[in-house]
């Protein structure tokens, strides 16, 4: 009986590279990274060659590129991936010579589970600026055919695109530290965004008018001493290297997870069912059929969960004692390490950081500090 399941998944699986072959034929394309990710589900038996059939299908049955599917299936998780303009040592640099100019219009173009993101939003939440978002279809990225760069996040502030989260942050923590020093003023820019009906808003998280949360904006005035940066940067950057990493092991681990990280593709995304259903399938089982590949690429070892629970503690350790990496407000690496576990919220990989590492309070404390989203309609 198993072995006529495996056998029929294996004739759907040729027939759909078939097809694939077929579209390459006609559009040009390579169906290389399709087949390495069918490859890997293979690899896991029946029902990894049956999902690995079904997924090409779809590709293919929807007329998205073959190539692609891989790159931009995993961009939920590696979404920064190509260059952003930024070298890697900028982009945690506040740049210089910023006028302090508050924002008249934000919009994120995201993924509503990347953690990349989801950095950026916590930012944006805790200091109480209004932005919208754009949601991208991981397969098509239709919403960014005007942008070169295709890696979201992808950010206007007011018309002027700006790549990179850190790169995103570290550019309006300085617009806010410049205008602190200015002395404050004015009532253009983000301060009319904040007409949402929300208290507070982004000149009172500036000027301590409660704005940011429950402890108000986390820079102080002039921005922060030197050996604060230094601390922040270097958890900033641990972040990026090697927390996102983890976690990014732990949601593809398996086909439920997998298929779990995907499924908001079908209540967020603002385009057709079918792109939606297919973005979904598509990208899970591929993100499934190469997890084994993702661990062994950034160097994982062992257990991903008993990774990810030592980098949870890790990064509580490092509070000594403090309610915040920030001292008594929370600075641009809590931030960022709570962003990115707040993308995975409702997953299995955060019920069990939660329940199984010390993260539990500090993130307590910081869903309290970061308050309700300043997202627009």
């Amino acid at each position: 009986m198993r072995a006529a399941a495996r056998l029929a998944a294996l004739r759907r699986l040729a027939l759909a590279e078939a097809q694939l072959g077929r579209l390459e034929h006609l559009a040009g394309l390579s169906t290389r990274s399709v087949g390495e990710a069918a490859a890997g589900a293979a690899s896991r038996g029946a029902w990894g060659l049956a999902a690995a059939a079904a997924a090409a299908a779809s590709a293919a049955a929807f007329g998205f590129s073959a190539r692609p599917v891989v790159a931009q299936a995993e961009a939920p998780w590696q979404a920064e991936k190509g260059k952003a303009d930024v070298t890697p040592e900028d982009r945690y640099q506040r740049p210089a010579g910023v006028a302090g100019r508050l924002p008249r219009e934000i919009i994120v173009y995201q993924y509503d589970v990347c953690p990349f993101c989801c950095k950026v939003k916590a930012f944006l939440d805790y200091h109480k600026i209004p932005y919208r978002c754009v949601e991208v279809n991981p397969l098509t990225k239709a919403e960014l055919k005007w942008s070169d760069y295709k890696k979201v996040p992808v950010v206007l502030v007011d018309g002027e695109q700006v790549n990179d989260s850190s790169a995103i942050i570290s550019r309006l923590a300085a617009e806010i530290e410049a205008r602190q020093r200015q002395g404050g003023g004015g009532s253009s820019g983000a301060a009319e965004g904040s007409s949402s009906g929300k208290k507070g808003g982004f000149l009172s998280s500036l000027f301590g008018g409660g704005g940011g949360g429950s402890s108000g904006g986390s820079i102080s005035m002039g921005g922060p001493a030197a050996e604060s940066v230094a601390e922040e940067e270097k958890w900033r950057r641990w972040v990026d290297d090697w927390f996102v990493k983890v976690i990014t092991c732990n949601i593809y681990r398996n086909m439920h997870e997998a298929f779990q990280t995907f499924d908001y593709i079908s209540e967020n995304g603002n385009f057709g069912w079918v792109s939606r259903e297919a973005a979904r399938l598509v990208g899970g089982t591929m993100m499934w059929g190469i997890s084994g590949k993702l661990k062994k690429k950034y160097g994982v070892e062992g257990d991903v969960r008993e990774s990810l629970y030592r980098s949870a503690d890790e990064w509580v350790e490092a509070l000594h004692g403090r309610p915040f990496m920030g001292g008594a407000r929370p600075d641009l690496a809590d931030l960022a390490v709570f962003g990115v576990i707040r993308a995975v919220t409702g997953t299995d990989t955060f019920n069990d950081v939660m329940q199984n590492s010390k993260i539990g309070k500090w993130y307590e404390r910081m869903f309290e500090a970061v308050g309700p989203s300043s997202r627009l309609p």
